[in-house]
């Protein structure tokens, strides 16, 4: 049985069109779920699928609850909030 993919807002994957789905499936097969996203002093690590369905905004980073780096190493996970 195939596992619906989860987009990081809570909803299964809303692309408008399949081959867009497609192409960001590809990327992230290529290059990773996750993409380090810094601003300022910060980064954090946003799932590349969040971006292409929401895009993003720097002042949402800290309120989108995805992980943020420090020394490293991640800290607090989107899934606590």
């Amino acid at each position: 049985m195939n596992e619906e993919k989860m987009c990081a807002c809570g909803k299964p994957l809303h692309y408008s069109s399949p081959e867009i789905q497609r192409l960001i499936e590809e990327i992230v097969r290529d290059f990773g779920e996750d993409l380090e996203v810094v601003c300022g002093e910060h980064r954090w690590l946003v799932p590349r699928h969040f971006i292409a369905l929401h895009g993003l905004k720097a002042w949402e980073l800290p309120t989108l609850g995805f992980k943020e780096i420090t020394d490293g190493r991640p800290q607090g996970d989107a899934a606590d909030g």
